[in-house]
């Protein structure tokens, strides 16, 4: 006697299969390329933001640190080692520290520094700026409302218009340090009161 087995063919049907269709696997694919490209710039931009604070506390360091020596000496002193004249520097001419330095670390982008050499303009990052009248003496007129001024430095209970005596009882100065970092041109104003003691 002759069995006669019968096989059973199956089709499966796409829905049944195990696994996934090109199509899934593309859209996957595309879901995790934008998921991980999301990362790699967040990622990005928080370096960015690491890098500029790092910068703006270099730039507030700097600007103390001066602010912090200029009160060791004279305002006589003071003014004469860091404004822009080199006539009456302590020690004889070009012996001061000079209204301009320089912040390692920090740099003008070279556009900056060729427009500065151009005009005959320093091409340090940090400036010490007195309140000065035309001819580079201090004055008690000039005008500035960042600093307060025009202001009576001297005590007098007058405005002196023009070039101020020596006898002055406060000297506002203004350090400010001006860079180009990694989150373009930025600056830090450093704004005191020095007291004559």
């Amino acid at each position: 006697m002759r069995m006669l087995l019968h096989r059973r063919w199956r089709t499966t049907r796409p829905a049944d299969r195990g696994g996934f269709t090109v199509l899934e696997v593309t859209i996957s694919a595309a879901v995790l390329v934008v998921g991980v490209l999301g990362m790699v710039s967040a990622v990005a931009a928080s370096l960015k933001l690491v890098e500029a604070n790092r910068e703006t506390m270099v730039a507030h360091q700097a600007a103390r640190a001066l602010a912090e020596q200029m009160q060791n000496g004279t305002f006589s002193q003071i003014f004469a080692n860091y404004n822009s004249l080199g006539s009456d520097d302590p020690g004889g001419a070009g012996r001061g520290h000079g209204a301009s330095f320089d912040v390692p670390g920090l740099r003008l982008s070279d556009e900056d520094r060729a427009a500065a050499q151009h005009a005959g303009r320093s091409t340090s990052v940090g400036a010490v700026e007195f309140p000065t009248n035309g001819a580079g003496a201090l004055s008690e007129s000039v005008t500035d409302a960042a600093r307060g001024m025009p202001s009576d430095l001297n005590g007098d209970g007058a405005i002196t218009a023009g070039a101020m005596p020596g006898s002055y009882l406060v000297l506002p100065v203004r350090i400010r340090v001006t860079w180009s970092g990694v989150a373009g041109p930025r600056t830090v104003t450093f704004q005191t009161l020095l007291v004559n003691r």
